[in-house]
């Protein structure tokens, strides 16, 4: 799964919890500026670790590993506006970083992948089923609203994000392929069609392959 509002109470989703959330791993993170974000769900509690570690990083300067599926809109988001205002900033993505998990490599001054590695499509769900989809349910019309403002609203950041990397001419066919337009949710997107797109995407070392080999074992 991937971005899912897991609940209408709890709001959106972009579905994919880290072990920074874990105190005692913290300390690593500090020294080296590193940050991994290895697992299948970010909730409000890995973003409450990111952003603790982020908070006291001595440079300005970070490097997030990411391997998840998603997660909590809000919390995906978080990150992502974090990540954004570090002047220098490296998201590694060996594998995948789905759903919330693209929006935060997107934010990232710099994006490297692994050469079989993916990214998604970013647009909401609730409750298993695309915002834009339910945007249009007659018979719910307090769903129908929630999932409009919820597409407005990360359509703006989307479009946004997007033009940090891009001339403005090149942003509306990554809208399109990144809000999902002609392709389901999950529907991988790799380097080479981020490549095409215009933003730049270095090669991952497989030293950051190893690192979510080693912690996914244990953790996932």
């Amino acid at each position: 799964r991937a971005v899912v509002l897991a609940s209408i109470a709890a709001g959106a989703a972009l579905m994919g919890v880290g072990y920074l959330g874990r105190r005692a791993e913290l300390r690593a993170p500090l020294a080296t500026g590193i940050l991994p974000i290895i697992t299948p769900y970010i909730d409000i509690e890995v973003a409450e670790g990111v952003l603790a570690v982020m908070e006291r990083l001595p440079a300005d300067r970070v490097t997030l590993v990411l391997h998840t599926l998603g997660g909590c809109v809000t919390a995906c988001v978080l990150i992502a506006n974090a990540l954004r205002q570090f002047r220098d900033s490296t998201a590694i993505v060996p594998y995948m970083a789905i759903s919330g998990g693209t929006l935060i490599a997107l934010s990232a001054t710099r994006l490297e992948m692994g050469g079989r590695a993916s990214l998604s499509a970013v647009d909401p769900q609730i409750m298993g089923q695309r915002v834009k989809h339910l945007a249009e349910a007659k018979d719910k019309p307090s769903l129908a609203s929630l999932a409009r403002e919820y597409e407005v609203a990360m359509r703006k950041y989307v479009r946004d994000l997007l033009g940090e990397h891009l001339p403005e001419e090149r942003v509306a066919p990554a809208m399109d392929l990144f809000m999902g337009d002609h392709a389901p949710h999950e529907w991988p997107i790799q380097r080479p069609e981020v490549e095409e797109l215009g933003i730049a995407v270095g090669p991952a070392a497989s030293k950051w392959a190893a690192m979510v080999d080693a912690h996914r074992g244990r953790r996932w």
